[in-house]
């Protein structure tokens, strides 16, 4: 493809005559390969202004730039390099979501078992459909695991699978559609034709600074939406009518509107929950009549992400028997509410739960289903939201019996610091360590505490990790499996008493 081809409907300031063939996009210097061009991003640790004349001279064929560095030639001078990589990807790998119905959905929980129902439903449905989310990216049956820990790609590496998918056969994608993915303009060229939004809590404060800024960041989605191109679906923003976030999502300018819930009135309610250790029963009345559905999956939480799913299913003209036995044929999802079993006396959960809104609905959910103790394994992010730390360690000492406090990914962050805080939360309600709690900053000994303490009738719950499979210690990267350590931990103990 051609430089002037690449740079289609993006702002710049100069640009020179050359016209020089490109042959991929990059924006890490160290990836570039001979014909790149190079898109210098400011970010958070590095800008990469400082690797341009690098990127050019090992072959990039052109740079895209917000400040011209250097002699180092042809680099096009563009606004903004974080809109100028998504749009020239989108470019690149010749715009694929004109050619697919694209669904995003957004929230704070609930995205990625939202975005797998809608993706199965789709596929029951007969509709070749993709999904990309936090935990893997689906191709029509094929499934491959997500180690990028982003849920939602950079803009390159986004286009490159839709363009993948576009080439075997897909017809529909459910793009997991984080806050940071929004406001760093990673989906920036995507053409959606329905938004789905979850929910919208405290996270991410870190990066965002206010609950104001991230709504704003999540509310996005709407106008993305509104402005893209028309495939023939109406323009949809599918919200939910309970979330506090509705009034402010609602204000948004959509073609159209549809809402679900369970307690206000709202286009799909649910009017009878029945829930067990199997799975929840629901019914609900919709916009085309009366739907019975008896999900496979734990947690009440999940009767509001399959509203959500069916809601964007139904925008998607599908029936509702196809949307009823979309959602019953899905048995789990992975770090969601997943159970272990090899043979204990007493269960075991994985939950990706990370958010004090998150651990606490798991652990309501879990309190009437378990005879014995209650005890939780969880951390907290380093270099990250600070302010929910002592927040989740005061749920934890009002729904829990127990817990144990260790690692998450504390990065550069004292992991004892991040565990203290916590541990505060817990404490100024009156928990005391030894007694009510431990703190274990190593995970696999955490959760082998956990296990030793338990007893028949008891409930671990372990969060925050879920389907992750690393754990970011200082600068490094540490491989983790957190059912592998459970399971391992589970047949020690077995072994041992047995």
């Amino acid at each position: 493809m051609k430089l002037k081809e690449v740079l289609s409907g993006i702002p710049v300031v100069e640009a020179p005559a050359a016209d020089p063939d490109v042959t991929g996009i990059a924006y890490d210097s160290r990836a570039v390969k001979p014909g790149d061009c190079f898109v210098a991003i400011p970010g958070a640790h590095t800008d990469g202004h400082r690797y341009v004349e690098v990127a050019l001279r090992d072959g990039a064929s052109a740079a895209l730039v917000q400040r011209r560095v250097g002699t180092a030639w042809p680099q096009v001078e563009v606004r903004d390099t974080r809109q100028a990589l998504a749009l020239a990807s989108s470019n690149f790998y010749q715009q694929p979501t004109r050619a697919l119905r694209l669904v995003g959905v957004t929230g704070t929980d609930g995205k990625t078992t939202t975005s797998i129902m809608l993706h199965r439903i789709l596929m029951n449905a007969g509709v070749p459909a993709g999904a990309i989310t936090t935990v893997d990216v689906r191709i029509k049956d094929a499934v491959e695991t997500n180690d990028s820990r982003q849920t939602t790609p950079e803009a390159p590496e986004i286009q490159a699978l839709l363009a993948r998918m576009r080439a075997e056969g897909v017809q529909c994608v459910v793009l997991e559609t984080s806050s940071h993915g929004l406001a760093l303009q990673r989906v920036t060229g995507c053409q959606y034709d329905v938004a789905v939004f979850t929910n919208i809590a405290h996270e991410h404060l870190d990066f965002h600074k206010t609950e104001a800024a991230y709504r704003e960041a999540k509310a996005r989605l709407i106008d993305l939406t509104a402005a893209s191109v028309d495939k023939g679906i109406p323009k949809t923003a599918v919200l939910n009518r309970d979330d506090p976030s509705y009034p402010y999502l609602a204000q948004r300018r959509i073609a159209q509107q549809l809402t679900y819930g369970i307690q206000l009135d709202a286009d799909l309610k649910a009017t009878r929950i029945e829930a067990s250790p199997k799975g929840v029963r629901f019914e609900a009345v919709t916009p085309s009549g009366p739907l019975e559905v008896g999900l496979r999956l734990g947690g009440r939480w999940n009767v509001y992400n399959a509203l959500a799913a069916a809601g964007a299913a139904l925008v998607l003209d599908l029936p509702l028997d196809i949307i009823k036995t979309g959602l019953e044929s899905l048995e789990t999802v992975t770090g969601r509410m997943e159970a272990i079993d090899v043979g204990q006396p007493y269960s075991v959960v994985i939950d990706y739960a990370h958010t004090p809104q998150s651990l606490e609905k798991v652990l309501r959910e879990l309190r009437p289903v378990t005879s014995g103790r209650l005890i939780a394994v969880f951390g907290s992010a380093g270099e990250r939201d600070r302010e929910k730390r002592a927040w989740m360690g005061e749920i934890a000492a009002r729904l829990a019996d127990y817990a144990v406090f260790t690692n998450e990914d504390p990065r550069e962050e004292a992991p004892r610091q991040v565990i203290d805080e916590i541990a505060a939360g817990a404490e100024e309600v009156g928990w005391r360590s030894g007694s009510n709690y431990v703190s274990i900053e190593d995970r696999g000994e955490a959760i082998a505490h956990a296990v030793a303490k338990a007893q028949p009738g008891d409930t671990l719950l372990l969060a925050g990790k879920g389907h992750e499979r690393s754990i970011f210690i200082g600068r490094d990267k540490h491989p983790w499996d957190e059912r592998a350590a459970a399971e391992a931990a589970i047949r020690r103990r077995l072994k041992t008493s047995g």
